[in-house]
């Protein structure tokens, strides 16, 4: 899937608890049929505990001051043993509401640990108009 690496919105990155990237600005909102954001993950496992990352695209119509889920992902499983990989595809269709506030967007990854779990996933997200 073609993407374009100067709009990522998130560089790769491990996380071992909830984390919200950093917030892109898309002014105009997104083309008529919406965009895909793609996340990529890897070498997701969870130690003693099964535990589980939720991805979600979060949007603030405000220039950034209150941001809400638009959409999410299944949530992936961390296994005990052994890691979990793979890429999905979280479609999401926004409008602005000001041009001059903007819209802005970004990737959060909700990480729900088991009960003395130490979950970790290393993740990147971009932008695509599509999915395969």
């Amino acid at each position: 899937m073609p993407t374009d690496a100067l709009i990522q919105l998130q560089a790769s990155v491990t996380k071992t608890s909830t984390f919200s990237g950093a917030a892109l600005t898309l002014p105009g909102g997104t083309p008529r049929r919406g965009l895909k954001a793609r996340v990529l993950y890897s070498a997701g496992s969870s130690g003693t505990a099964t535990s589980t990352a939720t991805f979600s695209i979060d949007v603030s119509h405000d220039g950034g001051s209150n941001f809400h889920t638009e959409a999410e992902s299944d949530p992936i499983t961390l296994p005990t043993s052994g890691s979990v990989a793979g890429e999905i595809f979280i479609p999401f269709e926004i409008s602005p509401t000001s041009v001059v506030n903007g819209t802005q967007v970004k990737l959060t990854c909700a990480i729900a640990p088991g009960a003395s779990a130490t979950p970790s996933i290393t993740y990147v997200g971009d932008l695509t108009e599509g999915r395969p």
